[in-house]
């Protein structure tokens, strides 16, 4: 539909409802119930043409002119009610502005008015005040939002001149209704007082809004719940371009760069297309939150991708195919407006090179011809590299990998020709160029300087010469990341696990030393950098373990690239055991001297120990600033310097974890003194032995003062008091979380009634040391967080905890799940999208000798620990330890089982009913 017929329909059902040649003033009531028939007609038409496939530009278009036949027509119900001297006298422009102004109006739009005066002065009359107010009020009664001000000429430049807001809100002001005059005296001032000798100052502020709001919005479209506005690629960058091209061509059409020849007749297809996509995206937002809403949620996204038409059975493929073309159209805005921009820096710069001095032509063509570095078929001018002739590829394709190379030791980036010229060249990255000796050398020497090979693959990946070159990096393009705790997209992801790595040959950092000195230390960096490149390229696969899948690409890239002999040994380990150390440091215990013998089996060499430690914090930092917690280091670093130990001196590590009593014990009594004899003498006499393993002497004795206040609470207090628990908190601040000690009597479902008390205070477990002694003491060790993964410091929160056990150890019977539930609030949408992640309940019995282990890979939810703990423990089986992980939604934990006589669980009627029952407790 064109816009001459869409504004001929529009006239046809505004006189089909409002009639045709009827007197004015029609009255308020009455036309107030016009005006709400009129918009309800025609914001159902619009929503139904949107919903039929209609593009964003057009939907918001008609809902701009829907708005303006509205304004039209109050406006002159509001001035027939005026006496006809005082309506003829008046003289008053209704302007609008912002994203109402540009013809750009979202469902949730505001509805943005200034009531222009002409000249300088903003003074109104009451009378003139009146008719604003009455005019507005119909705005207001109709649920619509508006933005409005009234303001002179002058003030409107005078804050134009101010505000960069109301500079770029008043750029694009447009006339409705009213007088002329005041809107006329505006175009003609505008450009004279507000932008005339000012163009590099706007551009330069434009650039630092642009950069300021990119790294609010985390400096990548890629994020996983991106803000559709003002996130990058955006529409905000889409409108940034417009506001630059207006100050540098005096235009508000952005398709005039094309007959500039500032952006490619392609690029602009490019542009207009992506543009459109996002605004049907955020119409489509709107609508299904019935509210302006610009942050695309998890939640959100699985009706908007249903609502646009994505027609896959399962709603994750839905979300991923949506949000494939979401990133794609994201990245062409970034990417052409960043191109576009670049050129209007770079004109700048040379207008500013020309008019420099009273140089003659003579030396200022010496000048420029020393700046100008030549090398290779290419030139190096204002930090940019520039092609000598287009054909340079055509001539030598190796050269399309050789750019690269220049720009990492120039330090230079490529020019929006270049950038042209490369993308039109990719016909020549085919087999011959992929299995070209030279050409993998000149890749491998990039992958060799230590500190910089981040910002160069991301060169390479802007432009779309990486996924050529490598196309198993290329599947990763956009591609979405439904597993657990990944923010980014996949190629976002591995990209920042190279700034990570990156970020280790820098100056010293607090915390970062070790890394850093074993980063060093690497003496194979292009093998660690390849590794990140690959390690999860198994992930466009769609197979279920990922891993797996990115070792036999990595293997075929090794064939290709002539990796062989020990490099290629060391490349598949790293990308096939990349998950190796998280998943053992934070599912495992630590204390266990065979979970260090076994980890250390699959590593054998100090060299791919480093490597991994590297690669495990570039890869965790790249995930997300919440995958680096302070208690996951923790654990990663003592399995790190455990088995680091174990490889210097097996014998003597299990010589250490197998501490002599005698000694531990003297070196308790020192700390405690003799008073404390018979406490010491139960402790060591009936805790287990795996207690003592790692285990520092301070440590020990803190546990035994909490077994004398247990024993003295007994005796002391009323019987009933007496079977409640000692509770006792440690603070790790820097390490986010904090130590729940508890000690008391063993009894039915003790560990329900904790988690269940913590749960209903929305606090994490992340870790639980489980210890029961011969005299049916417990000691049991929890490591918490709160909700933002730091240390659990309220004391408030900490009081209702402990008297949230001390009822439920009180009380006969216990339940916490409407406790749990009020906290807990349904997220229809987000809980959908949750369930189709991959879960499963898991029983291992082959990874320890004396112990069941429950593996659970499920949603997260508040209480889960709880109901499990609850299903254990109706079956009369004992948790000895637990290692409990939440990443971003899904919970990763192993629970250790033995049954009511400390035995492992063998018979296999047990072990189903026991799968059968976590099932039904996790699942419902």
């Amino acid at each position: 539909m064109t816009e001459q017929e869409y504004q001929r329909r529009l006239e046809a059902a505004g006189q089909k409802v409002f009639g045709k040649d009827v007197p004015l003033p029609r009255g308020r009531t009455e036309t107030l119930k016009l005006c709400k028939r009129f918009l309800r007609l025609k914001e159902q038409r619009i929503k139904q043409r949107h919903r039929a496939g209609a593009g964003g530009v057009e939907i918001c278009r008609m809902r701009s002119d829907v708005t303006d036949y509205i304004v039209r027509l109050l406006w002159q119900e509001c001035l027939a009610t005026l006496e006809p001297a005082f309506r003829k006298k008046l003289n008053l422009s209704v302007v609008a502005h912002g994203g109402y102004g540009r013809q750009v109006m979202s469902p949730g739009s505001d509805v943005d008015l200034t009531f222009m005066l002409p000249g300088n002065s903003s003074s109104v009359s009451t009378d003139v005040a009146k008719l604003i107010g009455d005019f507005l009020l119909y705005f207001y009664d109709m649920k619509l939002k508006v933005g409005h001000g009234t303001r002179s000429v002058g003030d409107c430049l005078k804050l134009a001149n101010e505000s960069m807001e109301t500079k770029t809100a008043l750029m694009e002001a447009r006339f409705l209704c009213g007088k002329e005059d005041a809107i006329k005296e505006f175009r003609e001032r505008f450009n004279k007082e507000c932008m005339e000798g000012r163009e590099a100052e706007f551009l330069k502020l434009r650039q630092e809004d642009l950069a300021s709001r990119h790294g609010k919005y985390g400096g990548t479209n890629c994020v996983q719940e991106p803000n559709v506005k003002n996130g990058c690629g955006g529409l905000r960058d889409y409108q940034n371009l417009i506001w630059m091209t207006y100050a540098k061509l005096g235009t508000l059409n952005p398709h005039d760069l094309v007959k500039k020849e500032l952006m490619t007749p392609a690029g602009w297809r490019e542009l207009e297309q992506a543009y459109d996509f996002i605004l049907r995206t955020r119409n489509e937002m709107h609508y299904t939150e019935k509210r302006a809403s610009d942050i695309l949620t998890l939640r959100l996204q699985g009706f908007v991708a249903t609502n646009l038409g994505y027609r896959h059975k399962r709603i994750l493929r839905r979300i991923e195919a949506f949000m494939r073309e979401y990133y794609t159209a994201t990245r062409d805005i970034l990417q052409r407006s960043s191109e576009v921009m670049d050129r209007f820096h770079l004109q700048a710069l040379d207008d500013e090179s020309t008019r420099k001095g009273l140089l003659s032509f003579m030396v200022r063509r010496k000048t420029a011809q020393k700046r100008a570095d030549k090398f290779d078929g290419f030139i190096a001018r204002n930090e940019r590299l520039y092609a000598e002739e287009k054909t340079l590829f055509k001539d030598d394709p190796s050269r399309l990998m050789r750019l690269f190379l220049h720009t990492q030791k120039r330090h230079l980036r490529l020019s929006p020709e270049l950038f042209q010229i490369v993308q039109e060249s990719f016909r020549l990255v085919n087999a011959s160029f992929r299995y070209n000796k030279g050409i993998r050398e000149t890749f491998e020497a990039i992958l060799s300087n230590k500190g910089d090979v981040a910002r160069v693959m991301r060169q390479m990946h802007r432009v779309g010469f990486l996924g050529r070159y490598m196309p198993e990096f290329g599947a990763l393009t956009c591609l979405v990341q439904h597993e657990f705790f990944h923010r980014y997209t996949a190629d976002e992801h591995t990209l920042r696990t190279l700034d990570m790595l990156d970020e280790l040959s820098g100056p010293p950092k607090a915390g970062l030393s070790l890394y850093q000195t074993l980063f060093h230390e690497v003496n194979q960096p292009s093998i660690l950098y390849l590794a990140l490149l690959l390690h999860d390229a198994g992930r466009a696969a769609n197979a279920k373990a990922h891993d797996a899948e990115s070792t036999l690409m990595a293997d075929a890239v090794c064939r290709r690239l002539q990796i062989k002999g020990e490099r290629r040994k060391m490349l598949l380990f790293l990308v096939d055991n990349h998950l190796l150390m998280y998943r053992t440091a934070t599912t495992t215990n630590l204390d266990d001297p065979k979970v260090i013998g076994e980890f250390s089996r699959i590593v054998r060499t100090k060299e791919y120990l480093d490597a991994l430690l590297v690669m495990t914090y570039a890869d965790s930092k790249g995930t997300s600033e919440a995958s680096w917690s302070g208690y996951k280091e923790a654990s990663i670093r003592q399995l790190y310097h455990n088995t680091l130990q174990f490889m210097d001196a097996p014998a003597d590590f299990m010589r250490r974890a197998a501490v002599p009593m005698d000694k531990v014990r003297a070196e308790v009594v020192k700390e405690l003194g003799p008073d404390f004899d018979l406490e010491i003498s139960a402790h060591f006499q009936y805790m287990p032995r795996s207690y003592f393993n790692f285990r520092e002497t301070a440590q020990i004795a803190e546990h035994i003062r909490q077994f004398r206040q247990f024993f003295t609470q007994l005796m002391k207090e009323e019987a009933e008091a007496g079977l409640l628990s000692v509770m006792t908190w440690t603070d790790h601040v820097e390490q986010g979380y904090s130590e729940l000690t508890v000690t008391c009597w063993d009894r039915h479902l003790l560990l329900a009634r904790i988690s269940g008390a913590l749960s209903a205070e929305s606090i994490n477990i992340l870790s639980a040391d489980l210890y029961q002694r011969g005299d049916n003491v417990v000691l049991d060790i929890f490591r918490v967080c709160n909700t933002n993964f730091a240390a659990v410091t309220s004391k408030t929160a900490r009081q209702r905890v402990e008297a949230s056990v001390r009822q439920a150890f009180l009380a006969q019977k216990f339940d916490f799940g409407q406790a749990i539930a009020k906290t807990r609030k349904s997220l229809p949408g987000y809980d959908e999208v949750m369930a189709e992640i991959p879960q499963r309940v898991y029983i291992n019995n082959e990874l320890s000798p004396d112990q069941t282990i429950i593996e659970l890979q499920v949603v997260d939810r508040l209480g889960l620990l709880y109901d499990v703990f609850m299903a254990i423990g109706n079956m009369g089986h004992n948790v000895t330890h637990a290692r409990i992980g939440t990443e971003k939604g899904v919970a990763i934990d192993s629970i250790y089982v033995q049954d009511e006589n400390g035995r492992k669980l063998k018979d296999r009627e047990i072990l189903d009913a026991l799968q059968r029952r976590i099932e039904e407790a996790v699942f419902g």
